[in-house]
């Protein structure tokens, strides 16, 4: 990485000294004009004439003759040089360049294995330890205390590949079960999530953030009783998230719905746009012309549209919800 940047700096200065280039040449003087010939030519010809003139005509020849040289005179001085770019201030703007480089180089670009945007120079640097030392002896406890050094850090691809190896070594670690049960919900893969989280919630029901992730995915499943029992079940381990009680009041309209339609709303749409459609980090549906286009909803429900992401639906989940979308 490091030699790439080194030859990206180099490319970025030979582009300049090859743009500042011709500064560098010595001006060209410009062509001399054929005026000033012209115009010691006419002199001469009005002194002639003004010789053998008398009276009126030789003191207008006359005046007309020093206009002339006024104008030649004029003529005869030099324009200045255009400037050219000295080979100091050339250095100067290149030290400057390579100050502003190294330093943007060494404060912002990440160098460090391990380092991101989201994380400080520190933080990769403690990450590259810990991630050498779970490599060279291979144990679960180092593998651990790397995964949640960059679990705490945010970056999950890296706390993701330590929780795996984490539960390889030992199966059993709660922790580690549940952590990679949470990112592989937020990778979309609920399956693959669930029996982890199972899992993590049976061999210590004590702890609420397995509860809150189980009961998501059970609620994504359709499973709205299970979702609501392990919803409960976080708020008596202490969880204290305030999305819960909607997502459980929603999950009870679910059961209640009286069509297939309003349950997929409430299953797949409600989270975002409220349980009575009345809007929430998403528009309101309700009184909303657009849900009575059927192409309209179609098209921002399989492709998305903004910040909302396209919804799998098979086709018949997608018909109730357009033919409930239009009662609202």
């Amino acid at each position: 990485m490091i030699f790439a940047y080194l030859f990206t700096a180099l490319l970025t200065l030979a582009a300049l000294a090859y743009i500042l280039r011709p500064l560098l040449k010595p001006s060209q003087p410009f062509p001399q004009s054929p005026r000033p010939q012209e115009l010691r030519a006419e002199v001469e010809l009005l002194k002639n004439q003004a010789r053998e003139a008398e009276g009126e005509e030789r003191k207008r020849l006359l005046a007309q003759a020093v206009r002339l040289e006024r104008e030649l005179a004029d003529l005869g001085q030099q324009a200045p040089a255009p400037r050219t770019l000295s080979p100091a201030t050339l250095a100067l703007v290149t030290v400057s360049l390579l100050v502003v480089g190294v330093g943007l180089w060494r404060f912002t670009v990440p160098r460090l294995p391990g380092e991101t945007i989201i994380t400080s120079r520190a933080e990769a640097a403690r990450l590259r330890e810990l991630e050498s030392k779970a490599r060279q002896n291979n144990r679960p406890e180092d593998w651990l205390a790397y995964a949640n050094q960059a679990w705490d850090v945010q970056d999950f691809e890296r706390a993701s590949q330590g929780y795996l190896q984490v539960v390889k070594l030992e199966p059993k670690n709660v922790l580690a079960l549940r952590r990679l049960g949470i990112l592989l919900f937020f990778a979309g893969r609920g399956e693959q999530a669930l029996p982890l989280l199972e899992l993590a919630t049976r061999a210590d029901p004590s702890e609420p953030e397995g509860w809150l992730f189980l009961g998501n995915i059970y609620f994504q499943a359709g499973r709205s009783q299970d979702a609501i029992d392990a919803w409960e079940r976080y708020k008596a381990a202490g969880g204290s998230s305030p999305q819960v009680d909607n997502l459980i009041q929603t999950a009870r309209q679910q059961l209640q719905a009286r069509s297939s339609g309003q349950r997929v709303y409430l299953q797949k749409c409600a989270a975002c746009h409220g349980a009575q459609a009345q809007g929430e980090s998403g528009p309101a549906l309700r009184g909303n012309p657009i849900s009575k286009v059927p192409q309209a909803v179609t098209e921002v429900v399989t492709k998305g549209r903004g910040s909302m992401p396209a919804v799998p639906l098979r086709a018949e989940e997608l018909e109730a919800l357009l033919d409930y979308l239009k009662t609202l």
